[in-house]
């Protein structure tokens, strides 16, 4: 029988390990017996201490507070790792100028989905058709995350936008909840910020993003904690002659502290530029896998679901293949670039393995033989 090992034990994995151990020795005769049940104790002591981190780890607040006198350099410090608060500032974490960051909760489900028909719906949404708005929608996510989410579906372009949106606030404060500090910029240096020319066709697109996700609304559960996200943006604009549209047209941008909360140790991930604007099944994929720090076996219906690809499922392998061949290319960011994968001998799993993983010698499931 064919079995797949996880990259790393677990401290429950190790508690049933040492469980079985003792059980093992128990009967086993007394030379054996003492050295065996001396081990199934030092199992169990290593597995009681993993718990007890791993539950430090997750009551840790998702924004740091500092003390209102705190040095830039204890900013700073804290900002590597996760969003921060000094006096009346909360901060996001800091991130390269040539990365986007975003949530794991955002990269790891289908809340920007691979799906191009959304965009279909820029008119509507610019003519402000709400028909079309869901609310209290469970998103499929990955693991230990459950997301509620209400608003106009959204894609792997509105993702493109938001992380932009988020990249104006990289070394500013975000906006109290009931303040009204704004970023102002035009739709010219708003396109040009996201790595794209401006057009007329741009400056629609990105108006019509910007109107999708400011009326999201989330509601997460992770780590055992609840979070709610009552905006992820507000954006007013300020056009010129009705109907004329420029790249001087004006657009304010106000994301508040409540998105820091998304942004806890651990929980957010910074991928490099040229990843960030990946479009379609390869934008999600390779956000997905950037998102994450080892290999592991995911069935592949369950990537198809996440992903939001939109033709039938018997067409998803194929778009799957694709996109990976796509990620092995040398032009591809060592973030998201894939050295190998592997799909199981029934084709339902799937293990991609990241050049950088396998650069550092990381541990990864092991294909057995008889494995596709």
């Amino acid at each position: 029988m064919n079995r797949h090992y996880p990259t790393a034990l677990g401290a429950h994995d190790l508690l049933e390990l040492a469980n079985r151990t003792a059980t093992t020795f128990f009967n086993a005769s007394p030379e054996f017996r003492e050295a065996g049940m001396a081990a199934a104790e030092a199992l169990s002591s290593i597995a009681a201490g993993m718990a007890r981190r791993l539950k430090a780890r997750d009551e840790k607040p998702a924004v740091c507070v500092l003390p209102d006198n705190a040095t830039v350099s204890e900013l700073q410090f804290v900002r590597t790792r996760q969003a921060a608060r000094r006096g009346a500032d909360v901060y996001l974490p800091s991130w390269a100028s040539v990365a986007r960051a975003l949530p794991d909760a955002f990269l790891r489900s289908a809340l920007f989905s691979a799906s191009r028909s959304v965009q279909a719906t820029n008119d509507a949404v610019l003519a402000g058709d709400r028909t079309l708005v869901v609310s209290g929608k469970e998103v499929i996510t990955f693991n230990n995350i459950t997301l509620m989410y209400s608003g106009y579906a959204l894609c792997q372009f509105d993702r493109q936008v938001y992380a932009t949106c988020l990249n104006y606030y990289r070394e500013r404060p975000l906006s109290p909840e009931d303040g009204t500090h704004h970023v102002s910029t035009s739709f010219y240096e708003f396109a040009r910020h996201m790595g794209s020319a401006y057009s007329v066709k741009a400056h629609k697109a990105i108006r019509a993003s910007l109107l999708r996700l400011s009326l999201a609304q989330l509601r997460l559960r992770v780590k055992r904690m609840n979070i709610e996200v009552p905006k992820l943006l507000s954006v007013s604009f300020e056009d010129g002659e009705a109907g004329d549209l420029r790249g001087s047209d004006v657009l304010l941008l106000r994301i508040t502290e409540s998105v820091a909360e998304l942004f806890g140790q651990g929980a957010w991930k910074a991928v490099d530029v040229d990843v960030a604007d990946y479009d379609g099944l390869k934008g999600w994929i390779a956000n997905f896998y950037a998102s994450h720090d080892r290999a592991r076996w995911l069935p592949v219906d369950t990537l198809y679901m996440m992903s939001g690809y939109e033709s039938r499922k018997s067409n998803f392998r194929a778009g799957l293949l694709q996109a990976l061949e796509k990620l092995k290319e040398e032009r591809t960011p060592l973030c998201s670039r894939v050295a190998d994968y592997h799909f199981s001998k029934d084709g339902t799993r799937l293990l991609v393995v990241r050049t950088e993983w396998r650069a550092a010698g990381k541990r990864y499931a092991q294909v057995e033989e008889g494995d596709g």
